[in-house]
């Protein structure tokens, strides 16, 4: 059997109406060479390189009882169509109708009863742009997996031949569910290790922490103390709205080497500028730093498989310092000190909780904390969550339509009501920002604010203005950036 992992069991296990557990990518295109890219091109597209996807293809079969992981299995009775869908956006069709459009699609969990992803097709985008945004559920694969499986579907030329698919025959499979008695044999027999494993995992635990205590005595490592609470923090709901903003990975560039950081630690003051120039405007700047968790990768090299391997690091976004060139070097600081922090911990390897704790467990706990009220009053551990997924440096096609940007949104957990998901492509770094609306109302607000810190990196370092950014939609650029509102 193909049980999920410790990891993508509890994205499953935590799931509820207010925590979609579901990932996005939002891919725009020009059709201008490709008339005869649309709704049923895509669909031909997908239908055949689906088996070099064959996840796409598998679905859950949870266990009785939810006492163990569940399980993949393969889904006899797959219907592409009933993972396709085509609409359009109401006039005038920009940028901030698209994303309120695909806001409203994201804020709908996915069905389990059918594999976990949703391809849709929107029209009604000017200059001959169509978009297609990918949803589906984080327990299938990561971000970098994620972005795998897009290079599939994927040409790296508008008149490539089409990959070498394998032969029905070929196309791995998750195999026939298993019967309830099996999986409660399994299940009981699972059951009898959890104390050794919690035995376990309490001891790896305290080493964890001795590790920690150690470094932060030798002044190496940072633990984020009084991490201030902000409106963006707060009890989560349902909706979600995304914000969308691109700028040139030239600028960044020039910054990272003009003042000796890494690209992870411009992107992080970018937002760090947004996000204090927010918060001034609201008049709720805190004296402390916000503190941000930085998602890791922790693949190996040549590792393809599309299960999740992360792990987070809390960086200080060192929103109370003003200048935002020492800003910059705080983040640095603060980012390595974290690194550091991280490898160290991560030299004691620890199971995910999922695999320690039944998902029935697991799902009780979360739902009794939410609903009484305790998480959302819980001290904050982490004002927002930063993602930054590698993209790649030459042009993507899809049936010939040319890729113009590509959006990443992500999940929005409890108290934490922004997510920022990056992608690079060509010459630009597009960022997603998907919000709790009751949270922070206009995300917008906050994507405005990007090309403006990052402009003020680069009057700080004295290397000119923005450079101006292909605008996805083929719009006028508004202030060196993608965008059409000012």
């Amino acid at each position: 059997m193909r049980r999920l992992s410790g990891t993508d069991s509890l994205f499953v296990a935590i799931e509820m109406p207010a925590w979609p557990q579901h990932v996005g990518g939002l891919t725009i295109l020009d059709r201008s060479d490709a008339p005869d890219f649309d709704f049923l091109r895509l669909r031909e597209v997908l239908t055949e390189r689906l088996p070099l996807t064959p996840k796409f293809r598998w679905k859950l079969h949870e266990v009785p009882l939810g006492l163990d992981r569940p399980v993949w299995v393969d889904d006899e009775d797959f219907d592409v169509d009933r993972h396709l869908h085509h609409v359009a956006v109401p006039a005038p069709g920009g940028m901030e109708e698209l994303a309120l459009l695909c806001g409203r699609i994201l804020s709908r969990p996915l069905d389990r009863r059918y594999p976990l992803w949703e391809n849709w097709f929107i029209e009604g985008l000017p200059n001959d742009r169509v978009a297609v945004l990918m949803k589906y559920h984080h327990c299938l694969q990561d971000g970098v997996a994620g972005a795998s499986m897009a290079s599939a579907l994927l040409d790296f030329a508008p008149d490539a031949d089409p990959p070498v698919v394998p032969p029905e025959d070929e196309v791995e499979r998750a195999g026939p569910p298993p019967s309830d008695l099996e999986l409660l044999a399994r299940a009981g027999t699972s059951g009898l290790l959890i104390p050794l494993r919690s035995a376990g995992y309490l001891a790896r635990t305290v080493r964890r922490g001795a590790t920690m205590l150690s470094m932060v005595r030798r002044g190496r490592g940072m633990i984020p103390a009084r991490v201030p609470t902000t409106s963006l923090n707060g009890r989560v709901g349902p909706r979600r709205r995304l914000g969308l903003s691109s700028l040139a990975m030239k600028d960044v560039k020039a910054v990272k080497d003009h003042f000796g950081v890494t690209v992870n630690d411009v992107v992080l003051a970018v937002v760090a500028g947004a996000l204090r120039r927010y918060l001034l405007e609201r008049d709720e700047l805190p004296d402390r730093p916000l503190v941000t968790g930085v998602p890791l990768s922790t693949r190996s090299a040549g590792d393809s498989s599309a299960d999740n391997q992360v792990a987070i690091m809390a960086v200080s976004l060192a929103t109370d310092v003003e200048d935002p060139a020492e800003r910059l070097r705080a983040i640095h600081d603060s980012a390595q000190g974290a690194k550091e922090m991280t490898n160290a911990v991560r030299a004691t390897e620890i199971a995910s909780v999922g695999e320690l704790a039944p998902p029935a467990v697991l799902n009780t706990t979360v739902t009794a904390l939410v609903r009484s009220g305790l998480m959302s009053r819980a001290p904050t551990i982490m004002n927002t969550l930063v993602s930054n997924v590698p993209g790649p440096p030459f042009p993507l096609y899809i049936a010939g339509a040319r890729v113009t940007g590509i959006f990443s949104t992500s999940i929005i957990m409890e108290t934490m009501g922004l997510n920022v998901t990056l992608f690079s492509y060509l010459d630009r770094i597009d960022f997603g920002l998907s919000v709790d609306p009751d949270l922070v109302p206009d995300p917008w607000a906050v994507a405005r604010g990007f090309p403006r810190a990052l402009a003020e990196l680069l009057e700080a370092g004295g290397l000119g203005g923005l450079t101006p950014v292909e605008d996805p939609l083929g719009l006028p650029s508004v202030d060196g950036t993608a965008g059409d509102r000012p």
